[in-house]
């Protein structure tokens, strides 16, 4: 008994196959990046980060201790994120989720924060607040365990920072 193989194709069809598949690739890609833009939200008044957040503070000598206290903080809270993440470790009988948290400064008007090595160390899943009711997915933009420094980025970075503390 001969065998043969099921399907015989011929050149003409194998290109049209990759054709075909090339076009619905790219058109699959334009889609999601299309459906990303809407998803997103952009600032409609097209402010930086830094122009954002007004610097206010009175000079100390004019103003009593409390009065300086709270306006350095109204000025520096919008920049400062609490940074949690979560860890699954595996020992001989089970998988366990372990959480962290630590703090961070946003560092440039892309949303960029700068936090601590040990913070985000081997964590599978990174999410940041303002202080509000709000938290955002990050994901590790970088990091140097020598210097005990890292970086985290992530959809709040396309927000305005007027949202961040909604």
């Amino acid at each position: 008994m001969s065998s043969s193989p099921v399907y015989h194709l011929s050149i003409r069809q194998i290109l049209l196959l990759s054709l075909a598949t090339a076009f619905i690739a790219i058109g699959g890609t334009f889609a999601a990046i299309k459906l990303y833009e809407l998803w997103t939200i952009a600032d409609p008044s097209g402010r930086s980060f830094a122009e954002a957040t007004p610097v206010t503070i009175s000079d100390p000598s004019l103003v009593s201790d409390e009065q300086n206290s709270i306006e350095v903080y109204k000025a520096i809270s919008p920049g400062v994120a609490f940074i949690s993440t979560t860890t699954l470790v595996q020992d001989w009988w089970s998988v366990q989720e372990r959480s962290g948290n630590g703090s961070g400064s946003v560092i440039d008007d892309q949303g960029h924060i700068l936090t601590n090595f040990h913070v985000i160390e081997r964590a599978q899943r990174i999410t940041v607040s303002f202080g509000g009711d709000r938290v955002y997915p990050a994901t590790l933009v970088g990091g140097d365990p020598d210097t005990d420094l890292a970086g985290v980025g992530g959809l709040f970075a396309e927000q305005p920072v007027e949202r961040w503390l909604e």
